[in-house]
């Protein structure tokens, strides 16, 4: 089962305060950032591929669950 989180009060502070407070049930990640440059940048702990591609698939289909229930809470 899949769980969504937007991170607040800021998008930096809020991240890192929810990666604290879950730092040890933490198993594995795939995280995309979008830079103030306008690149992106993926970072990842994972077993395997396989594990990457799906854990990239739960968020995908998790925002567009959201998305088609008008739950996706924009940043502005």
């Amino acid at each position: 089962m899949s769980k969504i989180k937007r991170v607040f009060p800021g998008p930096t502070n809020g991240l890192i305060n929810w990666i604290e407070e879950n730092f040890h049930e933490i198993d594995g990640y795939i995280a995309t950032f979008k830079m103030t440059d306008g690149t992106t940048m993926t970072v990842y702990d994972s077993r395997s591929y396989v594990e990457a591609v799906g854990l990239v698939e739960v968020a995908k289909d998790t925002i567009h669950q959201l998305a088609h229930d008008d739950e996706f809470i924009p940043k502005e």
